[in-house]
């Protein structure tokens, strides 16, 4: 597809793209919810700038929805890159994505976080990914259920899995994660970036 072949190249050479045009590679069900969910063009490549280009990247994104920071990120520079999403259409559409853009650096699973040993990667991406758990209104649909339970549940788990990751692992959010990392974890860089903040 030349416009995809277009991005990966773009991108490939550190330079940014429109979020509506990368957003395109989405169908129009999915790309409606880009303006909330998505993360920003921007922000993946301020991720890449942080992180540089260092081919031992092994780079998780907990809650990958349709893989744009994977994409975007992994398009951008080397290491691999993994995304996890519970919501098979999500995980589909990803995948989808990943193959137009020709990327063989980025993995999409379907599952659940907790089933995932995190001990293989070395960096980790948080786009506030359980926050359609406790704002129904803001969700892309009802398959993720309206409980503030679960949402502390999932906490607990991303808690518990960076734990076991080795020293120098790094942790990235944008939005927040909804809660606080243990005190081992200490803050190096934040940014003001698009509609929140870029921590590091």
């Amino acid at each position: 597809m030349p416009h995809a072949k277009a991005l990966a190249e773009t991108l490939g050479r550190g330079r940014a793209v429109a979020d509506f045009r990368f957003d395109a590679l989405y169908p129009p069900e999915i790309r409606q919810y880009s303006r909330v969910h998505f993360t920003p063009v921007a922000v993946a490549l301020k991720v890449r700038e942080w992180l540089g280009s260092e081919p031992s990247i092994r780079l998780l994104d907990v809650g990958s929805g349709c893989g744009k920071f994977c994409l975007v990120f992994g398009a951008s520079g080397p290491g691999r890159v993994t995304g996890i999403e519970q919501r098979p259409n999500l995980h589909a559409a990803a995948e989808a994505a990943a193959a137009e853009l020709g990327l063989t650096s980025v993995t999409f699973l379907c599952g659940r976080m907790e089933e995932l040993d995190w001990r293989q990667f070395n960096v980790f991406y948080f786009f506030n990914p359980f926050y359609e758990s406790v704002a129904r209104r803001r969700a892309m649909d009802d398959r993720i259920s309206n409980n503030a339970g679960l949402f502390f549940d999932n906490l607990r788990q991303v808690r518990k899995k960076l734990d076991t990751v080795k020293p120098g692992s790094r942790v990235l959010t944008y939005h927040g994660l909804g809660g606080r990392l243990s005190s081992d974890w200490v803050l190096l860089r934040s940014e003001p970036i698009h509609t929140d903040e870029l921590c590091l």
